[in-house]
């Protein structure tokens, strides 16, 4: 057998071997923006790597992060209070803590992601989307809004109509 071709094999084993198997999913995440996020191993990241959240992500599986984010600062200074109003103002934990633990705090979803090159124009495309469906806001800089006077929808109503109009412009997600 040609040896060339036994290197290839065995280079093409070593590194299928080597790759994690994806996490098992049911649900189909879509991407609206063609713009490859920086990274996609949202479920289980490495050591030196910030986690990001995902369109689809359940409230739980969002929270998972958010509670590994807590568990470092409260390891990293278990003298401070860790709920509740922090005294006189300053933060519950100390700022070593934050820093320390700033590589736990979860990313967003990339498609919500500032630094995507398209988020601005699919924010501007969200608010048009919200507006259409009979919410009053106005955008005010890309990734925020104020509501434009009184609303009329009742709250659920209008959490159900951002969410949707979330999944509609930067694709993927649950309803």
């Amino acid at each position: 057998m040609n040896p060339r071709l036994l290197i290839g094999a065995a280079v093409l084993l070593l590194s299928a071997c080597s790759q994690a198997a994806p996490p098992p999913s049911n649900v189909a995440s879509l991407q609206t923006s063609g713009v490859t996020p920086p990274s996609s191993s949202s479920v289980a990241p490495t050591d030196g790597e910030q986690p990001r959240l995902r369109m689809d992500m359940t409230e739980e599986e969002k929270q998972r992060y958010y509670d590994a984010h807590t568990a470092c600062l409260a390891e990293k200074d278990p003298n401070a209070t860790g709920t509740g109003s922090a005294p006189a103002g300053r933060r519950q934990y100390s700022d070593e803590a934050w820093k320390a633990c700033a590589k736990k705090w979860p990313l967003p979803p990339w498609e919500m992601d500032s630094s995507n090159p398209t988020f601005k124009d699919n924010w501007h495309k969200n608010v048009q989307c919200i507006n259409s469906r009979g919410m009053k806001v106005i955008e005010t800089e890309p990734g925020s809004w104020t509501y434009d006077g009184e609303q009329t929808l009742p709250e659920d109503q209008r959490r159900q109509i951002e969410k949707d109009c979330e999944q509609e412009v930067f694709g993927g997600g649950r309803k």
